[in-house]
């Protein structure tokens, strides 16, 4: 057993692909049958992974995590959803489904039907340590980043912060190549997917 362990702590974990996306990059039409209905940062975590344009048949589905870092939770759906209750016909059954933070989570999995284990997290970034660890231990072969950040100005007057509306994405596996290994400091998404973006811009 401590060999075993000790021969998948010593697995470089690779970070494959990294994007990073705005409100500003959304799509005006369709990016799939239910985009529409879904909620903005459903439409921003989908967008960032569309945008990796990783590829998902290079290990298998079901040993491919998922790890969300939603900033400000469902604060957005929330609010948008308790304001249907002074509307006709009360509040909407469509928006209640993303009243749950880890509901991109379920999008992004049915999207590119993936059943590896998933993560989803509140308040802090905390996902690359935590997927990290999934990929060391054996858990899955691949693992999905996302962060998002989406504040509407509603919801940043209530709670005092500035608007946001940003999603960043890594897709990790075990093995070698990639953009570079994933180093134990790297905890942010979004810094470290500034950081690779800088590195691959034309006349850096």
């Amino acid at each position: 057993m401590a060999r075993l362990f000790t021969a998948m702590t010593m697995t470089s974990i690779v970070i494959a692909a990294a994007s990073q996306v705005t409100a500003a990059d959304l799509p005006s039409g369709r990016l799939i049958p239910r985009f529409g209905r879904m909620d903005l940062m459903c439409k921003l975590a989908l967008l960032a992974v569309e945008s990796l344009g990783a590829n998902f048949d290079a290990q298998p589905r079901e040993r491919t995590g998922i790890c969300l870092a939603a900033g400000a939770g469902s604060l957005t759906a929330d609010l948008d959803f308790w304001s249907g209750h002074d509307a006709v016909g009360g509040p909407s059954g469509t928006l209640f489904a993303y009243t749950l933070p880890s509901a991109a989570i379920g999008e992004i999995a049915i999207r590119h039907r993936l059943t590896g284990p998933n993560l989803c997290l509140v308040g802090g970034d905390m996902v690359l340590p935590e997927a990290r660890e999934m990929l060391l231990r054996g858990e899955a072969e691949a693992c999905l980043c996302i962060s998002c950040n989406v504040i509407t100005p509603g919801i940043a007057e209530m709670i005092q912060v500035a608007p946001a509306a940003n999603a960043s994405a890594l897709f990790l596996r075990r093995g070698s190549g990639g953009l570079r290994k994933l180093q134990e400091s790297d905890r942010d998404i979004a810094l470290v997917c500034s950081s690779l973006t800088a590195k691959n811009s034309p006349g850096l």
